[in-house]
């Protein structure tokens, strides 16, 4: 996800900032794959690219009582401005995938609150194995 957000900045330049706060998350926790992505490129495609200024993305992991929990919140477009309709894929295949992973143990919530658009997942800590990519 840092790599894309990287290749975006060189494109977007100042109008595009993400804040990542994700130093409550323990070191060995396992983040499964393509989740944090698509979740950028959403919320660079919907709510930086369509706002002249650009925007700010804020990206928060906290780890309590054994779950993870992942929030990416992005501006929407100013009133004038129209909202891109997506298809909807990037949050069922993340749903799909925290489902395979962890059964309904793992939880996907996302919507419009006041002028940002807010994704929310929830799952259980796994630590990584030794040797092993998080």
């Amino acid at each position: 996800a840092r790599t894309y957000q990287r290749m975006e900045a060189l494109r977007l330049g100042n109008r595009l900032v993400v804040e990542w706060q994700i130093e409550a998350l323990p070191l060995s926790a396992v983040v499964p794959g393509l989740v944090l992505q698509p979740l950028l490129e959403n919320a660079i495609y919907h709510g930086i690219e369509p706002r002249p200024g650009g925007g700010k993305i804020h990206v928060l992991g906290e780890f309590a009582k054994g779950m993870i929990t992942l929030v990416v919140r992005n501006p929407l477009p100013a009133d004038n401005l129209t909202i891109r309709e997506g298809n909807r894929l990037a949050l069922a295949n993340i749903r799909e995938r925290l489902e395979l992973m962890y059964d309904e143990r793992a939880t996907v919530k996302s919507g419009r609150f006041d002028d940002e658009y807010i994704v929310t997942l929830r799952f259980p800590f796994r630590e990584a194995q030794p040797g092993k990519q998080r």
